[in-house]
């Protein structure tokens, strides 16, 4: 079975997005919803790494190194793996709107990776896969919903005002 080429897509995708959220934290430290919200969302990225442990050995997928999302160092272990030279001024709202597009559309991937993981599971008649996975591809899409309506909040600002 090549199950475990999903969960490995999977694993990489919600690492690369926790990544990007981030860096995306860091970059937009002076606006607060995007900071918290940013680095609340990378910690579940984290979580759904953490919840297919099960599976990895079942499937002989590969371990992604990620240290418990609950732990102190989690963040500090991210942003040096997400390490960019920015500094901690206020960024421009056109900026801003550049950086939540991007990080949408890496959130949407890692959303993608999940559906494919779970119509594998599907197909393989696993309903503990399919358990952690149905859970896991919703909470990747509350992601990319609130990427999404914070776009749709900051272009107007950042792009028709003078």
């Amino acid at each position: 079975m090549k199950l475990g080429l999903a969960i490995d897509g999977v694993q990489d995708a919600e690492m690369e997005l926790a990544k990007q959220l981030v860096a995306l934290a860091d970059k937009h430290v002076s606006d607060a919803d995007v900071y918290q919200m940013s680095l609340a969302r990378a910690h579940v990225c984290a979580e759904h790494v953490w919840r297919l442990r099960p599976f990895v050995e079942r499937y002989d997928a590969h371990a992604v190194d990620v240290e418990d999302a609950t732990t102190p160092g989690f963040l500090e272990t991210l942003r040096k793996g997400a390490a960019t030279a920015i500094g901690h001024a206020p960024v421009s709202g056109v900026v801003l709107v550049k950086d939540l597009r991007d990080t949408y559309v890496v959130a949407h991937g890692a959303e993608i990776d999940w559906i494919i993981l779970q119509q594998a599971a599907r197909a393989a008649r696993d309903s503990e896969l399919l358990e952690v996975v149905g859970t896991c591809q919703e909470e990747a899409e509350q992601t990319w919903k609130w990427l999404r309506t914070h776009i749709k909040v900051s272009a107007p600002e950042a792009l028709a005002t003078s």
